[in-house]
C-alpha cells in the first residue's frame, strides 16, 4: 500500500491528540474541543449565508443584460464554431444553419450544410437576412434594408416616405438666411 498524502486537518488532528493542552485554556480538552467545534459550526452557518447571498447578487449582475434565445424548428440560426482546436479565442459565426429538432428549451438539432450538429442555445444566434443593394427608384439606391411585412406587428405603425420623381422649385437653406442678419461677416 503506498503513502497517501496528509492534509491540514490530519496534520492539526496529530498536533492536538499528541500534545497536553495548555495551561493558560482554564478546561479540559474535551470542553475546549466541544468550544472550539461549536465556534467552527458558526464560521460554517456564516460562510454559507455569505456564499448565498453573493451568489445571488452575481446572478442578479450577470443576468442584467441576458436575454433567453429560443428557436423554432424550421428557423434559421447562425452557429458559433471554432477555427482552429489551438484556442477558443479564434471561433466565429458561421451558417446559416437550420434548426431541425427542439431536444429541450435550450438545446437545439441545426443542420449545416448537410451536417448536424447539437447545440445549446448560447452557441446559436438568429440569422437576419440582409439584402445588399436595392435599387427603388432611378435616383436612388440603399446600401442595406430590411423587409418589413404587412402583418409584422413589432415594430408598431411604420409611415412610408412616399417616392415621388417630379423636382420640386424650393428655396434652399441658404438663400432663407437675412443677409442683413449676416452683413458683419466678411468673404473670408
Amino acid at each position: 500500500m503506498g503513502y497517501l498524502p496528509r492534509g491540514p486537518l490530519a496534520i492539526l488532528k496529530d498536533s492536538w491528540c499528541d500534545q497536553e493542552l495548555p495551561v493558560s485554556f482554564d478546561k479540559n480538552a474535551q470542553e475546549y474541543l466541544k468550544e472550539l467545534y461549536n465556534k467552527l459550526e458558526i464560521a460554517k452557518t456564516y460562510a454559507t449565508s455569505h456564499s448565498q447571498m453573493e451568489q445571488e447578487r452575481y446572478a442578479t449582475h450577470y443576468n442584467l443584460r441576458s436575454k433567453e434565445k429560443h428557436f423554432e424548428v424550421g428557423e434559421k440560426v447562425l452557429i458559433v464554431m471554432p477555427d482552429s482546436t489551438a484556442s477558443r479565442a479564434f471561433s466565429k459565426w458561421t451558417g446559416p444553419a437550420t434548426v431541425l429538432e427542439v431536444l429541450s428549451p435550450y438545446s437545439y438539432i441545426v443542420d449545416v450544410a448537410g451536417t448536424r450538429f447539437h447545440c445549446h442555445a448560447n452557441k446559436l444566434r438568429k440569422f437576419h437576412v440582409r439584402v445588399e443593394s436595392v435599387a427603388y427608384d432611378s435616383l436612388c439606391f440603399v446600401n442595406t434594408c430590411a423587409v418589413v411585412y404587412e402583418n409584422d406587428a413589432d415594430f408598431g405603425d411604420i409611415n412610408v416616405i412616399p417616392l415621388s420623381t417630379e423636382v420640386r422649385d424650393s428655396v434652399s437653406p441658404s438663400q432663407m438666411i437675412d443677409r442683413t442678419s449676416i452683413s458683419h461677416l466678411g468673404k473670408e
